[in-house]
């Protein structure tokens, strides 16, 4: 993402590319992969725009754990792509919220096991 403001982040977060499915609103599922996740959030790029404020389901899938949450679109920025005018995706960043201290836990854990092989 181009942002050059101040960061403003509570957890730390990491480039750790692990499947996550989105249930939508509208009761259909987009299967992706992590941009970079944290304690708190994940990015992700999609091809679909959900609605800033919005809520969703998640299951990420980290390790030989599924983590099921829900989560709140907090940020959308559009970006054409590289290799085909006119064809938009959507950099997301999503909030997680009713998330289970032992979810939150595994993904801090799997964080901290990234940052020590990047060292």
């Amino acid at each position: 993402m181009d942002y050059q403001g101040i960061e403003k982040r509570r957890f730390i977060r990491a480039k750790f590319p692990c499947v996550i499915l989105i249930h939508t609103l509208h009761e259909h599922v987009i299967t992706t992969y992590t941009e970079n996740i944290s304690a708190g959030g994940v990015r992700v790029v999609i091809e679909e725009k959900l609605e800033t404020s919005s809520t969703v389901g998640l299951e990420i899938q980290i390790k030989s754990n599924t983590i099921a949450c829900k989560g709140r679109i907090v940020w959308v920025v559009d970006k054409e792509s590289p290799y085909k005018k006119g064809v938009f995706y959507y950099d997301t960043g999503i909030e997680f919220y009713e998330i289970k201290e032992e979810g939150r836990h595994i993904i801090s854990d799997a964080i901290e096991e990234i940052l020590k092989t990047e060292k």
